[in-house]
């Protein structure tokens, strides 16, 4: 599949985004020259279609690197703070049959080292960058085409994405943290409210392997998910079902050195309070992962969810490190072992705007678990605070407690 040229697609969205700010001026030198009302209609309408949000997020970084056979005197250079202030801007253009999205982002990331060969060092980042840009043409009622960078997720599942065969990293253990977009190119054909069919080209790696150096995945590396080829495309297909109460997909995929796979997801609501699902994938070289779970909610709002994950690729060895010495896992895999239970409570609401998630990942091969507290507190209708904490139990060789004693992720977001 060739690619759309680069350039063209900047300019197309500048262009757009140029032409939708100076909206007004366009009307009033449409009244000055006397042109036609038609042409007053059409920057209105361009107007209407145009939508922008700010959205300022500050937060703090406390974290104790731990030393261990994976992570010897600070081997990996963890920082012990860290200090942020990233300024993320939306900007969307629904026009007729055409729509245009454009997410810029600013970092600036200072870091302080307490352990190992950096004690002492101070640093900081400063870095501009588009995590997700995208044209979108509807052809008609029924079919879309679409090319950018996004960050497509889908399925019910907590601890990672399964099915997904183009980035598993679902964010959802800090949901103030982005997760990288990608570079796609997709045909979407919608023939009813109960069927689906995509086809998805991943052309380019986007923001997958830039890591912010704030965003701990599961285990409490740095950075995203990646690949360890370097990047290769990657295709597939994703057939959607929605019925009452119950819905179900099929993701068959294929990359290149990778070969064929197969994903699947599905969920029912059994009942109001009920909700089973599972999700998962398979391919042709004999590894496949599986998820099961269950939510519940509660007729005074508090949601329990349990889920299961099993990958048969995991590695089983005694010693965390040694499955990286001998190359069963890399650092970019989201989870290392095979076998993880995962509970969690969820409240919204708790006390006027106080929002509450508690969640425990547990490793059933090496008895470490990752223990997660999100607060979030809304303060108005702009203002958001919040604090991420996590712990981590387990033995020096264990997954969970190999690399950090804990983190806190404290923070504010303003948006206007």
């Amino acid at each position: 599949m060739r690619r759309l040229p680069g350039t063209l697609a900047w300019a197309l969205i500048g262009a757009t985004i140029l032409q939708t700010i100076s909206g007004l001026s366009v009307i009033r030198a449409a009244t000055v020259l006397g042109s036609t009302s038609s042409q007053e209609s059409l920057a209105e309408e361009i107007k209407r279609g145009f939508y922008s949000r700010i959205n300022i997020l500050a937060f703090g970084i406390i974290q104790e690197p731990k030393d261990s056979g994976l992570n010897p005197q600070n081997f990996l250079g963890l920082p012990r703070y860290q200090a942020v202030l990233n300024p993320r801007l939306d900007f969307n253009l629904d026009f007729r049959r055409l729509e245009l999205g454009f997410k810029p982002r600013f970092l600036l990331n200072w870091q302080r080292w307490e352990e190992g060969a950096r004690a002492g060092d101070e640093k900081t980042n400063k870095q501009f960058y588009v995590n997700e840009w995208f044209a979108r043409y509807r052809l008609n009622d029924q079919l879309f085409v679409s090319y950018g960078r996004e960050n497509l997720q889908w399925g019910p599942s907590v601890i990672l994405s399964s099915s997904n065969p183009f980035n598993q990293e679902n964010g959802r253990n800090n949901p103030r943290v982005e997760v990288g977009g990608l570079g796609y190119a997709r045909a979407v054909w919608i023939p009813s409210p109960t069927w689906a069919a995509s086809f998805i080209a991943n052309t380019d790696e986007g923001r997958l392997n830039n890591q912010q150096g704030f965003g701990l995945n599961q285990s409490g590396f740095l950075g995203q998910s990646g690949q360890a080829r370097g990047f290769e495309p990657a295709y597939a297909l994703k057939f959607d079902y929605t019925g009452e109460g119950k819905y179900a997909s099929l993701i068959p995929s294929y990359r290149e050195h990778e070969g064929y796979r197969l994903g699947f997801l599905g969920g029912w609501n059994i009942s109001d309070a009920l909700l089973v699902y599972g999700e998962g994938s398979a391919s042709e070289h004999d590894d496949f992962q599986v998820q099961a779970g269950a939510a519940y909610t509660l007729e005074a709002g508090p949601t329990f969810n349990v889920e299961y994950f099993h990958d048969n690729n995991g590695c089983l060895l005694d010693r965390i490190e040694q499955c990286f010495f001998r190359h069963e896992v890399k650092p970019s895999d989201i989870l290392f072992r095979q076998d993880y239970l995962m509970v969690q409570y969820t409240d919204t609401k708790v006390w006027r705007d106080l929002n509450v998630n508690l969640r425990v990942v547990h490793n059933l091969n090496d008895d470490s678990s990752r223990l997660i507290g999100i607060f979030e507190y809304e303060v108005g209708e702009h203002t958001l605070l919040y604090l991420i904490g996590n712990g981590f139990t387990g033995g020096r060789k264990s997954e969970f407690g190999s690399l950090l004693r804990y983190s806190l992720f404290l923070g504010a977001a303003y948006t206007f």
